[in-house]
Formats: structure tokens, sequence, C-alpha cells
């Protein structure tokens, strides 16, 4: 038999010490989420970068000079996409799919009550889309579960981290 010390403290620790309804447990909970979803985020930037090396064919020097015209291109190879989903947390938010009638007002009231709320920008030029700033990562996290799938006029608000 091996016996290892826990390295972080579990859920039902947690809930036992400081009580189920407690912020100390909805603080944890929202830091393990942001962490589990920061973990899958590089995991799937990881996968990603060796898949495309794997499938990355090996041309030959001389052909490729060949058929270039013996100038080798000096652009920077394309950065793999992370999908939205997997974005790791981070204090600004990013809207899709937003009703085009939707405005500064109506998104400051419905992200205000949010803690650590900042700001709301808007693109301009551009309907359907906005940012939301928090100053600290748990407000932002905390909008994110409570906003994310949110039907706003007739269409479900798709909430994501915006991308560093």
């Amino acid at each position: 038999m091996v016996l290892a010390f826990a390295k972080s403290r579990s859920d039902a620790t947690v809930k036992r010490e400081a009580g189920e309804d407690s912020q100390e447990f909805e603080a944890h909970k929202r830091r393990r989420l942001a962490e589990r979803e920061r973990k899958q985020a590089l995991a799937a930037l990881e996968s990603q970068r060796h898949a495309s090396t794997a499938a990355a064919p090996q041309v030959d020097a001389v052909k490729a000079t060949k058929k270039s015209g013996g100038l080798k291109s000096t652009a920077p190879a394309a950065a793999p996409q992370i999908p939205d989903e997997y974005l790791p947390p981070n204090s600004t938010l990013f809207l899709q799919n937003l009703p085009d009638e939707t405005d500064l007002d109506t998104l400051t009231s419905l992200f205000g009550r949010f803690d650590g709320f900042k700001e709301v920008r808007m693109v301009p030029g551009r309907k359907g889309i906005a940012f939301v700033e928090f100053e600290q990562l748990e407000g932002a996290i905390g909008a994110k579960e409570g906003i994310g799938g949110m039907t706003l006029g007739d269409k479900v608000v798709k909430v994501t981290y915006q991308r560093q």
C-alpha cells in the first residue's frame, strides 16, 4: 500500500470545514474549475502542436529551393488556434451572438451585479460582440458561469475568455 498526502484540499474537506453554503466553498470551487479549464487549454494547445508537427511533411531542402525559385519563405508559421471552450481564464470576457439592439446600458446592468465589474466595451462597427472587463479573475469566472448560455432577446449569448 502506498500512502501520499493530497496536494490540494478537496471539495468535501472544504464543505466540512467551512459549510456547504459558505463563501469559502464557492471561491474554492471557482478556483478549482478555473484551474481545470486552464489545464484543458494547455493540453489542447499541446495536442495541436504535436498534431501539426507530426502532420507536417519533411521536404528535402533542394526540392524546396527548386520549386520556390531559390528563395525560402521568411514568414512565421501560423500558430495553432485554441478552441474558445479551452481558453485559459482571464479577467476579460468576450461576448458573442448578442442581439443587434443590445446596448452598453443593458450589458452594464447585466454584468454589474458580479464582483469586480469594471467596464463593458462595445466594438464600433461590429454588432453582436462586446468585451466585459473585471478587476479580478474570480468575478470574470462567476460572470461566465452565470451568464454563459443565457438567452438575450432571441439569441443565446456565447461567453468566452478573451484571447491573450
